[in-house]
């Protein structure tokens, strides 16, 4: 018997994994042995921050940019769907893939998909250790996409009162497929780049409240080096 090869444990392998059943779940449905799956509240501040940085800085171009990318996204999700019904050979998962990306078009406008794609790209940017490896990240985005769809939840009752809602789980192979789709969007990389920028405008008021402080308080010198 082998021992499960995630860091810290020591249970044994099952089947022909390298890991134990636990961590052989997690890797599949999180993409990393050891990465936590993340929720609407967590990404709730980043989705805030950047709408308030397209307000600020792209009222109504933003949107405009972000119709459009996902129009692109859709209609080629169309086409290869298209392909199918002709009878074309065609990967399992990315045929999973694009008919995700026509059922969630059909349940939320672009905006919402796209400022909720912008914000994971934010958060990768702002909190890079949180992550474990990449396909950590690139499957959260993925669940977190899906899970703008009703379609893709079952939901608990008790008592006639929601208790919960449980996202349907997807194929490893439908999830790098739905990454790839993603990615082609931009939406991730614009998320990233609006961090950076964030947090050099950061950087720049903290300099500037050195200086007038140390103007304040006539250190001139300080001031002079504040900047």
């Amino acid at each position: 018997m082998r021992t499960c090869k995630a860091d810290g444990c020591h249970a044994q392998t099952k089947g022909y994994s390298s890991y134990c059943e636990r961590h052989k779940r997690t890797m599949a449905r999180h993409g990393h042995p050891h990465q936590t799956g993340v929720t609407k509240a967590d990404l709730k501040p980043y989705i805030k921050a950047v709408r308030a940085f397209l307000e600020r800085n792209h009222p109504g171009k933003a949107q405009t940019v972000i119709q459009g990318a996902w129009d692109r996204t859709v209609r080629e999700a169309r086409r290869f769907m298209d392909q199918a019904y002709q009878g074309r050979a065609q990967s399992v998962y990315d045929r999973e893939a694009y008919q995700a990306v026509l059922s969630l078009a059909e349940e939320q406008d672009a905006d919402t998909i796209g400022v909720l794609l912008i914000a994971m790209g934010y958060w990768y940017q702002d909190q890079p250790r949180f992550w474990r490896h990449d396909d950590g990240f690139r499957f959260q985005t993925v669940r977190m996409l899906l899970r703008l769809n009703p379609r893709e939840a079952a939901y608990k009752w008790h008592d006639g009162k929601m208790e919960r809602s449980v996202y349907r789980d997807v194929r490893p192979g439908t999830i790098r497929a739905l990454w790839a789709i993603v990615h082609g969007t931009g939406f991730v990389g614009y998320g990233g780049e609006i961090a950076v920028r964030e947090a050099a405008a950061r950087e720049a008021r903290q300099r500037e409240v050195k200086r007038e402080r140390a103007a304040f308080f006539g250190d001139d010198q300080n001031a002079e080096g504040a900047a």
